[in-house]
């Protein structure tokens, strides 16, 4: 394993509140914490220099790239993040492993579609597309391993696996112009009869997207701070 990155100092901020592994609370300890947190998700955690993590910029996601039909989502900024609400925490403090079911009420973001499609001739435009997503349900699961370094004890994350459910989505072209009208159609259509594909597509992004940002987020906080952040006691 590659040497665990050092942090300045031991930090714990305010906004923080220590869970001690032994608290029969500590399944509803960890879950306050994740909703203190959640707007720093936006802000960053200036403790620990990390940046704002919203929106998440994604520079291009592939929907279809066949010969008869091409369309990417290029360029999107998802936001909704920060608005998470954690239905349930689960947590095995001796296997250290995390299972956390969250709501986000409303997913949405901007992008851009490059579609290219051949029908009797080739039909292709790149325009600007706005999508909202509804009651997106994330499952969160999370091994930590703990490691001994120069007589320190320094915990970190090492598999985070988060699964979203999406049931159903809207979106709105903005480039709505009469000249564009018979594009737009042609392009409802592919979405309308591949929404399972589509939502397949941006899901798996999003789910490698926010676990390699979860793991980040964890060890950069809690690498060097596992006695403050993960005591048996209070």
């Amino acid at each position: 394993m590659d040497d665990l990155p050092v942090t300045k100092c031991a930090v714990k901020p305010s906004y923080f509140h220590v869970c001690g592994r032994k608290d029969p609370n500590y399944d509803q300890c960890i879950a306050e914490n994740i909703e203190n947190v959640k707007d720093k998700l936006c802000t960053g955690f200036s403790e620990f220099n990390i940046p704002p993590n919203e929106p998440l910029i994604f520079d291009k996601i592939v929907i279809f790239d066949t010969n008869d039909v091409k369309l990417y989502v290029k360029d999107l900024n998802l936001y909704g993040f920060c608005d998470l609400v954690v239905n349930s925490v689960q947590t095995n403090p001796e296997r250290l492993h995390f299972d956390v079911d969250i709501l986000l009420p409303q997913l949405y973001f901007n992008a851009t579609y490059d579609f290219d499609i051949r029908l009797l001739t080739r039909i292709a435009n790149k325009g600007s597309v706005e999508t909202v997503i509804e009651n997106v349900r994330l499952k969160a699961g999370m091994d930590l391993k703990t490691i001994t370094k120069n007589g320190k004890k320094h915990i970190f994350a090492s598999k985070v696996n988060n699964v979203f459910e999406i049931k159903s989505f809207k979106y709105k072209f903005l480039d709505d112009s009469k000249e564009l009208a018979q594009l737009h159609s042609i392009l409802n259509d592919v979405i309308y009869n591949n929404q399972e594909e589509i939502i397949y597509a941006i899901k798996s992004a999003m789910e490698e997207r926010t676990s390699r940002i979860t793991i980040s987020i964890f060890n950069n906080i809690a690498r060097s701070n596992y006695e403050q952040i993960f005591p048996e006691e209070t």
